[in-house]
């Protein structure tokens, strides 16, 4: 059975499969963020957050009517449990990096199984994780939303072991500087933006879609190194344009 992916913006990614609820990770709300109306809100019935306290992740108002909520973290601490289409939520508890300079939010990374894949979010996460952390992961990451920005969250060579480790199919790159988020108003301001990212994991296949959903299965590399699927934000209007993608 065939699903699909939306990138919102931000963390925040639509995933829906039919039949089955439509389920919306870290929505998102920021101060420098353009929607592209006052009434634009998602369509869903269950929402995931890393966290109840970053309103960068954790805006569930961006998704209509009254969706069930599970907080990640509150799994990851053994306060609640939750399932996603009969299988247990998968969670790692986590951090912000520790000289966050707006403090040091607990979160969590999460992961769960539709449409006979493991979609793995990363939530906010501030540092690397050793391979004994990412154990719960193991074998649950087909797919990976992976943080790219490096401000305040892992840099890309931090990544690397993480991505080596987890061994997903499929990465989709999030939390990367794309305007007007997050100070990207002047050069270095902000968080690095995708074409580093793309440059960096050089030997990695690319599919860039001019879009902001797409439908699994996807293509897949055929020497196991995980295809990166760079989608565009559906939920808001980036000042001057989208960033060109400039890889060399």
């Amino acid at each position: 059975m065939s699903v699909q992916l939306e990138f919102v913006g931000h963390a925040c990614f639509r995933l829906w499969e039919e039949g089955k609820p439509k389920i919306v990770m870290d929505p998102f709300s920021h101060e420098k963020t353009e929607l592209p109306d006052d009434g634009f809100r998602l369509d869903a019935e269950t929402v995931i957050v890393s966290s109840l306290t970053d309103p960068a992740h954790d805006n569930v108002k961006l998704v209509k009517g009254n969706p069930r909520i599970i907080n990640a973290l509150d799994v990851a601490t053994g306060k609640s449990e939750a399932e996603i289409n009969g299988e247990p939520l998968a969670t790692i508890a986590a951090a912000e990096i520790p000289d966050h300079p707006e403090g040091t939010d607990d979160n969590a990374l999460y992961a769960f199984k539709a449409g006979g894949l493991w979609f793995a979010h990363m939530g906010d996460l501030g540092f690397e994780l050793s391979r004994k952390d990412l154990a719960p992961f193991a074998g649950k990451c087909d797919v990976l939303m992976a943080i790219t920005g490096e401000k305040f969250t892992p840099k890309f060579n931090e990544l690397d072991p993480m991505i080596d480790f987890l061994k997903p199919a499929w990465i989709f790159p999030m939390h990367y500087g794309l305007p007007p988020l997050a100070g990207n108003e002047t050069p270095g301001g902000g968080m690095t933006f995708i074409d580093e990212f793309l440059n960096h994991r050089r030997g990695d296949p690319v599919f860039i879609v001019r879009h902001h959903t797409v439908t699994f299965p996807l293509p897949q590399s055929r020497d196991g190194r995980p295809t990166i699927v760079v989608l565009e934000p559906s939920a808001y209007k980036a000042s001057g344009g989208l960033p060109t993608f400039s890889c060399s």
